[in-house]
């Protein structure tokens, strides 16, 4: 608390301490993903607003259109929301052995990495739907055909889950093959976060997750898994509508469906290039490693 009442420029990701803020201190929100799920004031549940029109308030945003969608979600005056780009992004240009330094293995034993990466649900069915279970959430998932096409196609599966569902996706993981399991854990004592690796995953898989709007800046295939979609459209809603248009990837709501559309995936980088092309534009102006640099002339220097 010291630290940040003495701060002169405050930079975080999940606004904390903003209601106190002085008006002297210079607070720039970098945030932590763009919104696809509704969020502060048009939540359906427990909404929320986080605003200012001081001028030493910096929110951040991707495009045009995501500059709007954070003004409706925060009642945040629109010009207080700057288009830079995520500086966490930067780090998916950068070539880098993150991957295999953190897990230590050789990577050119397998000819895909494939990365799920689902959304955190809160653990209870009344908020956002049921806890992601590790068998991806699909009701006829079969935990040994999934190994065997894993091996047969030399994939490796990597999935990261929120640190409170870490615990119940080891023991699930464990048992398969061609794949591991990253932990907070892991990820911290190598000094890294998830933008260290994500430039080395060749397909993501996710439900809700608006990860996959970064992952858009590498032109790769994404997979989505919607088993409880509308459930989910009622329950917590999106900010970004239809859903079906905003996500440029197969939608999967049964284990057949998924293997073939990982399938086609593997053998076919370009499946839904056409898509991703277009979402990528509308949600990302920028397209380079220069994000941070941005800001930093935003607060600094005053360009932009």
């Amino acid at each position: 608390m010291w630290e940040f009442l003495r701060s002169k420029y405050i930079v975080t990701s999940h606004a904390y301490l903003f209601s106190i803020k002085a008006k002297n201190q210079v607070y720039v929100n970098i945030g932590h993903g763009m919104p696809l799920k509704a969020m502060g004031a048009i939540k359906k549940m427990d909404g929320y607003s986080l605003s200012s029109k001081d001028s030493n308030y910096y929110l951040i945003a991707t495009s045009t259109i995501m500059k709007n969608a954070l003004a409706a979600c925060f009642n945040q005056d629109p010009r207080r929301i700057f288009v830079t780009g995520q500086p966490r992004n930067d780090k998916l240009f950068k070539n880098s052995n993150s991957l295999e330094r953190l897990l230590n293995i050789n990577l050119n034993d397998y000819k895909k990495i494939i990365l799920f990466l689902p959304t955190f649900r809160r653990s209870t069915k009344e908020i956002n739907g049921e806890l992601t279970s590790p068998n991806f959430s699909l009701p006829d998932f079969n935990r040994e055909a999934f190994s065997q096409f894993l091996q047969s196609n030399q994939v490796l599966l990597l999935a990261k889950f929120h640190p409170f569902e870490e615990s119940i996706a080891k023991p699930y993981f464990k048992k398969m093959s061609n794949t591991i399991l990253i932990t907070n854990e892991m990820l911290q004592k190598n000094f890294m976060t998830l933008y260290d690796i994500l430039g080395c995953i060749d397909i993501l898989i996710t439900d809700y997750s608006s990860v996959y709007f970064d992952f858009l800046l590498l032109d790769r295939p994404i997979i989505f898994i919607v088993h409880d979609l509308e459930e989910y459209r009622e329950r917590r809603g999106f900010t970004l509508e239809p859903f079906e248009f905003w996500t440029p990837g197969p939608k999967v709501k049964n284990f057949k469906k998924f293997l073939e559309e990982l399938e086609k995936s593997i053998k076919n980088p370009k499946y839904y290039q056409k898509e991703r092309r277009i979402i990528n534009n509308l949600v990302n102006y920028y397209k380079d490693d220069k994000s941070a640099e941005r800001i930093y002339k935003l607060v600094f220097e005053d360009k932009l």
